[in-house]
Parts: structure tokens; C-alpha cells; sequence
């Protein structure tokens, strides 16, 4: 995707008489070497809240003879511009989203033009001494197509077929992993490709065009944006989430380091199928359903009793659509160590999870191929099968597919009793 993006965004900028030049290196590194052509530099850009951003952006502003001028187009409002009456951050959604509700006007995701117009192609610097990469030679070491295709046409093209088929269904769909039923767009705002303004002005225009049968649907997926929002918030004020779990009491649990179980979590080899299809989701294409990221990640720390920041680690590592601050408030949300999260002692079941949202089993057996053959009777726990069953399934549990490395009824009570140690 980004790569393609990359291209996209070449090409449109040739046409306008400029270069996109992209150096290859440490933005500090880069920054540094240019600054000794001139005498003095201004960098304009997009903020970035998350931890790490924030020390790069640090460290470039340290070059005396350059003025780092940033921009904030993540959010629709300046991160640490919602505040409580005393002055205080919101630590929890429903108060966040109402204040957020009560700033919000047209005038916050109105389209503003962009006129490339008033630059000079001219006056264009390609430094030569620099490493440049080039997005069309990168993209084609890529061996395998992405379930995304990169660039904004594309994020633009996925946008409207939300609007035109699936934002006034979205509440209804969205949890079930099986059909087209979530807006698909997490790479393409991630990317910048489509921004969050236009997905504000996208909810809005269908809001006043949808029957009241589907105003529900439409503000459900409004309200999933703002969750985005809170999450950014939460990241400007605690930035110490990086490491550390929002209620810091609660990284005095006893976590299981096990490296094992870790690893056939990782591998979607844990014997649930909903689980393992999620993973093997989430490895083989580098995105995953919403609800099953949930899923997943409660199993981890719920069931696994394994550490959050394993699971929120091997996530970053994966994602297409990589957001520190949902990656990192998803995970303590299902671990019960964050803000607003589930409570401790709410832990999901695989197998009922897995009954409601993928009932017939159509995207375990997307992902789960060894279980094709198995009647949805049993798609969500095929190891209750009797051996006779599993012949005709062609599938042998402990050999073709995995037993259970856990039992949930059994380990639920072991992990509560952690949890009220605290």
C-alpha cells in the first residue's frame, strides 16, 4: 500500500512540474546533512502524538538553523484541545465523545481546495548526496499483491462504496467477520490517503440524506471515529502508555512469560478456530476484523495470561494500518489495564464469540483451511468431535488441527484471581 501510494503520489506531482524525492534514512540524519546547504531550513508537517514521533520531531528542532513548523491533520481537533470544565483530561469515552459533540461543527471537516499553483517547480532541491528510494523499483521486489491496492484513488474509490453500500447497514454488520460489513478504510487514513475530515464529511452528508432507519447505523460509525480520537488524546497526555499500562497498578500482575503458548498464538495454532483464523488473518494479509482483533487479544491476556505489550508488539509489526494510539488502547482495553477498558473479570469466550459473530463459520474457513470439511455444528470447537467425525471431516484433532492448548472454563478462574490480587 504504501509504496503504491508513494507511486500514486509521484506521478500526480509530475504532472504539476514537481519531483517527489524520498530520501532513505533517519529524518535527523537527513535533516542535518541538508542543513549545512543553507542558511536556514523550514520543515512543514503533519504532527505525529505518538512517543517516539515526538522525540524525532525533538531532536530535528535541536539543528539550530532549522524551524519545524507542525500541522494537525490526524484529528480532526488539536490533540489536548478537549479538556474537562477543571482543566483535566477525559480519561473516559462517553464524557469525551459528548464535549467532543459540543465542539463539532461543519466547519471542523469543511473540503478546503489546495492550489500547487503558488509553488515554483524551479525552485526545487534534489539533494544528490542523499540515498533516494524509489516507491516503483521497491514495489516491484514485493512478491505478493495486498488485499489493499495503495493510493488515494483507491482510498477515495473505497470511500464512496461505503457511502453508496455499507454506512447505513454499518451497526449491523460491522461485528461479523464474515461479510463485508466495516468501512475497510483503516490503511487508507492511516496512510493519509483519505483523511479524517473527509470521513467526518462522508458520515455527515449520508446522516442527512439516510430514512431514520438508518441515522443508528451511520452515527455508530461516527462514534468509532471519535473512539479514535479519544485514544489520540489519551496518547498526548500519558505518553508513558509507550511502556507502561494506563492503570499502572495493574503492571504489578504476575504475567505468564510463555514463550510456547506465545508462539502458537502467534502461528493461529491454539486449537480455537476463531482465534487461529484471526491470526492467520492478520499474518497472511496484515489486517484484521475489529471484532476478532478483540478476540484475539482477550485471549492472549485472558486465557494465555500473557503480557498486552507482547500482543500490542507482534500487532505493529503486522498491521497495514498501524495506529499506535488504537493499537495500544485496543490491547489494554481487552487487557482491563487501560483507560475505559473492560473490566477485569469480563473476559470473553472464544467458542461463544465465535458462535455469535461467525455462526456458520464462513471466515474460519477462509483462514482455517483445515477445517473446510467441518459441519458448523462443530466449526467452533472441533475437538468435541468423535473420531468417527472427524474422519468424514478429514481432519484429525491433535494431528491435522490442534487440541485446545488451554481450557477456558478452567484457566478463567485462575486468571480472575490474579487480577484481584491487585
Amino acid at each position: 500500500v504504501l509504496f503504491e501510494s508513494l507511486y500514486e503520489l509521484k506521478n500526480d506531482l509530475k504532472k504539476s512540474g514537481f519531483n517527489l524525492f524520498i530520501a532513505e534514512g533517519k529524518s535527523f540524519d537527513v535533516f542535518k546533512k541538508i542543513s549545512g546547504e543553507f542558511e536556514k531550513i523550514e520543515i512543514y508537517a503533519n504532527e505525529q502524538i505518538e512517543p517516539y514521533c515526538r522525540r524525532r520531531d525533538e531532536s530535528i528542532e535541536k539543528i539550530s538553523n532549522v524551524e519545524l513548523k507542525l500541522f494537525s491533520d490526524s484529528t480532526i481537533f488539536l490533540p489536548g484541545f478537549i479538556l474537562k470544565d477543571d482543566g483535566k483530561p477525559y480519561t473516559v469515552f462517553t464524557p469525551f465523545s459528548k464535549k467532543f459533540f459540543t465542539l463539532l461543527n461543519s466547519g471542523n471537516y469543511k473540503k478546503i481546495k489546495v492550489d500547487l499553483n503558488s509553488l515554483k517547480p524551479e525552485n526545487q532541491y534534489s539533494p544528490g548526496y542523499l540515498n533516494q528510494l524509489n516507491p516503483d523499483e521497491e514495489n516491484k521486489k514485493i512478491s505478493t499483491k495486498g488485499i489493499f491496492d495503495g493510493g488515494r484513488t483507491a482510498g477515495i474509490n473505497h470511500l464512496k462504496r461505503f457511502y453508496e453500500n455499507g454506512i447505513d447497514e454499518y451497526k449491523s454488520k460491522r461485528d461479523f467477520p464474515g461479510i463485508n460489513g466495516t468501512s475497510n478504510l483503516s490503511p487508507y487514513i492511516h496512510f493519509g490517503l483519505v483523511s479524517i475530515r473527509e470521513c467526518f464529511r462522508t458520515a455527515y452528508s449520508a446522516l442527512n440524506n439516510s430514512i431514520e432507519s438508518g441515522k443508528t447505523e451511520i452515527e455508530t460509525w461516527i462514534k468509532e471515529l471519535i473512539w479514535r480520537e479519544f485514544y489520540y488524546n489519551i496518547t498526548y497526555h500519558f505518553d508513558y502508555l509507550e511502556k507502561q499500562s494506563f492503570k499502572k497498578e495493574f503492571d504489578r500482575l504476575n504475567w505468564r512469560h510463555d514463550d510456547e503458548s506465545f508462539k502458537k498464538w502467534c502461528d493461529g495454532k491454539t486449537g480455537y478456530p476463531i482465534v487461529d483464523a484471526g491470526m492467520r488473518q492478520l499474518v497472511n494479509d496484515g489486517w484484521m476484523h475489529n471484532r476478532i482483533r478483540m478476540v484475539v487479544a482477550m485471549f492472549l491476556t485472558k486465557d494465555l495470561f500473557i503480557d498486552w505489550r507482547w500482543g500490542e508488539k507482534f500487532f505493529a509489526d503486522h498491521l497495514i494500518d498501524l495506529d499506535f494510539s488504537s493499537n495500544n488502547g485496543g490491547w489494554q482495553w481487552s487487557a482491563s489495564t487501560g483507560c475505559d477498558a473492560q473490566p477485569y473479570f469480563r473476559i470473553f469466550n472464544p467458542v461463544l464469540q465465535s458462535k455469535k459473530f461467525d455462526t456458520e463459520g464462513v471466515y474460519i474457513k477462509k483462514y482455517v483451511k483445515e477445517l473446510r470439511d467441518v459441519p458448523s455444528k462443530f466449526i467452533h470447537s472441533p475437538w468435541e468431535m468423535s473420531e468417527e467425525e472427524q474422519e468424514e471431516c478429514r481432519v484429525v484433532i491433535g494431528k491435522d488441527y490442534p487440541e485446545p492448548i488451554v481450557n477456558h472454563s478452567e484457566v478463567k478462574e485462575l486468571i480472575l484471581n490474579e487480577f484481584k490480587k491487585i
